[in-house]
C-alpha cells in the first residue's frame, strides 16, 4: 500500500512540475509596397523585466536594395498586450552607420507579458514599416523544450531522493537513522521548492500565482529549520536517555519486556524510537 501511495504521489509531482511554460512568439512583420521602404528592426524574442532596452532598426530602399541612412524619420510605437500604448518615439539619425536607435528605460518594461513593437520609416515620397513581437519575462528568454526537459528530469531524480529518504526516515530502525533521513528529505524539499520557485518565475510572462505558491512552500521549509533543529535534539536526547535507563535496568537483571515497560512509564509514556 505504501509503495502505491508513494508511486502515485511521484506521477503527480512529475506531472505538475512539468506543465510546459514554452510559448511561442509572433515572427516579425512587414509592411511594404514594392517600391517603398524595407523596415527591419533586430529580432528578439524575449528581453528581462525591468531593464533597460534598445532596439534598433536597419532600412533599404526596396527598388535596389540600398541601405537609407539620412534623408528619413522612423518612429516606434510600443504596447502592451493589454492594449496599453507604453512608449512612442522618434528618429531620424542613423547611429553606428546602419542602425536607427531607440533607447527605452527599464519603466516601459514593468509588466510581464507579451509586447507589441510598431516601426515605421518614411520621407515625403516613400514609407515601409513591420512589427516585432515579443515578451518580457526575469530571464529575458523564451523556454526550450530542451531547457523544459532538463528541468523536468532534475526535478524528477530530486523526487525520487526525496521519496527514498521519506521511506528510510518511516521504515529505518535506528533512532540516529531516522534523524538522518528526515534531514535529507528536509533539505531536498528546501531546494526542490526554491528551484521550482525559480524556474516558474524566471521564465512566466503571465500568470505568476504558480510561483508564488513554490515561494510560500521554500519559506516554509526554511522556517521550520529551527523549530525543526530543537525538536530533533530534544527527541535524541529523550532516546538516548530512555535507552540509558532500559539498559542500566537490563544489567541490574531486569527481564527486556519489565524493564522496556519501567523506562517508558519513567520516561512520561514517551515510545517511539529504538
Amino acid at each position: 500500500m505504501y509503495n502505491k501511495k508513494s508511486l502515485y504521489l511521484m506521477i503527480f509531482m512529475f506531472c505538475l512540475i512539468s506543465i510546459s511554460l514554452v510559448s511561442a512568439v509572433k515572427p516579425i512583420t512587414s509592411i511594404t509596397s514594392d517600391t517603398g521602404l524595407i523596415v527591419e528592426p533586430t529580432e528578439k524574442s524575449a528581453i528581462r523585466y525591468n531593464i533597460d532596452h534598445a532596439f534598433e532598426v536597419h532600412v533599404f530602399n526596396k527598388s535596389n536594395g540600398m541601405p537609407i541612412t539620412s534623408g528619413i524619420t522612423c518612429y516606434m510605437h510600443l504596447y502592451h498586450s493589454s492594449g496599453e500604448h507604453i512608449y512612442e518615439g522618434i528618429q531620424d539619425t542613423a547611429n553606428h552607420d546602419f542602425d536607427y536607435g531607440f533607447d527605452l528605460t527599464s519603466g516601459n518594461f514593468t509588466n510581464r507579458g507579451e509586447y507589441q513593437a510598431k516601426f515605421q520609416c518614411n520621407n515625403s515620397e516613400i514609407g515601409g514599416g513591420s512589427q516585432l513581437f515579443f515578451i518580457v519575462n526575469d530571464f529575458g528568454e523564451e523556454l526550450s523544450m530542451a531547457h523544459s526537459f532538463k528541468f523536468n528530469m532534475a526535478m524528477f531524480f530530486m523526487l525520487v531522493f526525496f521519496m527514498m529518504a521519506i521511506a528510510g526516515c518511516i521504515f529505518s530502525e535506528h533512532y540516529i537513522a531516522k534523524f538522518v533521513f528526515y534531514w535529507v528529505a528536509h533539505l531536498i524539499f528546501i531546494a526542490g521548492n526554491f528551484s521550482i520557485w525559480q524556474f516558474n518565475m524566471g521564465y512566466t510572462s503571465y500568470f505568476t500565482g504558480m510561483a508564488s505558491v513554490w515561494k510560500i512552500m521554500f519559506y516554509l521549509g526554511i522556517y521550520s529549520v529551527v523549530p525543526m533543529v530543537i525538536l530533533s535534539m530534544a527527541w535524541i536526547f529523550y532516546i538516548h536517555t530512555f535507552n540509558e535507563h532500559f539498559q542500566k535496568l537490563v544489567d541490574k537483571g531486569e527481564d527486556p519486556e519489565t524493564a522496556f515497560s519501567m523506562a517508558k512509564k519513567k520516561s512520561g509514556g514517551w515510545s517511539n524510537g529504538k
